[in-house]
């Protein structure tokens, strides 16, 4: 079965406060990815199911709790009336339950608020992942490298400067690709985005340093690529499950 060309993938977000819609908005574009395109927003899943007739959308983020018609109602009947269309659930540590019972009903993930660069830009490449099987962008040809060499080439330059500030899109265009297409290019051959492949790298080496130097928190936090204390404490303790002091403190108490 051919798959049907998009020139992008379109997001339709619900919430029924405006500001919640806004601030992710703001991170998507912020995300620089040309894959993906916010064609709309709705207070609720009313407002949604009439948009969903009139745009041809792939990817609704909704959240759970709104007026009319609620995020789990919305994605019972995008499951119904769309099955193409993926859905993923926006929820807080209190809905938590309410975001499992959405996964049963047919969505494809689920977003923690308050939703992070590092977390849309993971979940966005998992959707890409899977919206692949059904739909076609167009390819990037301006690189004379094949795209497992670019793959290959662009870790090489995190390898070596993870602990500078790196730009994905100055990178992905110094490789002869658009952001959006050097992102794609990762999934089919690292598995994840750029952005977490880097702050893969860049865990890593902290934890290395937090093993094997006595350095300050900040400072191997600044080695890293972090100087920002509390960004390099929260990057820490969600890809380990711990901060970086109480990380160090068991690694001592198990010496």
């Amino acid at each position: 079965m051919s798959k049907k060309q998009l020139h992008h993938y379109q997001i339709l977000l619900v919430d029924d406060e405006y500001f919640v819609r806004q601030s992710l908005l703001r991170r998507i574009t912020d995300l620089k990815d040309d894959d993906f395109k916010v064609i709309g927003e709705a207070e609720n899943g009313k407002e949604a199911l009439e948009l969903l007739i009139k745009h041809d959308v792939q990817l609704v983020i909704t959240d759970i709790r709104m007026p009319v018609m609620d995020g789990l109602e919305l994605t019972k009947k995008i499951r119904e009336k769309h099955p193409h269309i993926l859905t993923v659930i926006l929820t807080g540590y209190a809905d938590f339950e309410y975001a499992q019972t959405a996964l049963r009903y047919g969505a494809f993930d689920y977003l923690l608020k308050p939703v992070s660069e590092e977390a849309l830009d993971d979940l966005l490449s998992r959707v890409r992942t899977g919206l692949e099987e059904f739909y076609e962008l167009p390819e990037d040809s301006r690189s004379q490298l094949s795209g497992e060499e670019s793959v290959q080439q662009a870790i090489r330059y995190m390898e070596e400067h993870y602990m500078e500030e790196i730009d994905i899109g100055v990178l992905a265009s110094e490789l002869g690709f658009h952001s959006a297409y050097l992102t794609r290019l990762f999934g089919r051959y690292a598995g994840t985005s750029p952005l977490k492949y880097l702050t893969n790298i860049r865990i890593a080496e902290a934890r290395r340093l937090l093993l094997d130097t006595s350095l300050p928190i900040s400072a191997i936090g600044a080695r890293v690529g972090y100087p920002d204390q509390f960004h390099f404490s929260k990057t820490f303790r969600k890809a380990t499950g711990e901060n970086p002091s109480a990380f160090r403190k068991k690694a001592k108490q198990v010496m």
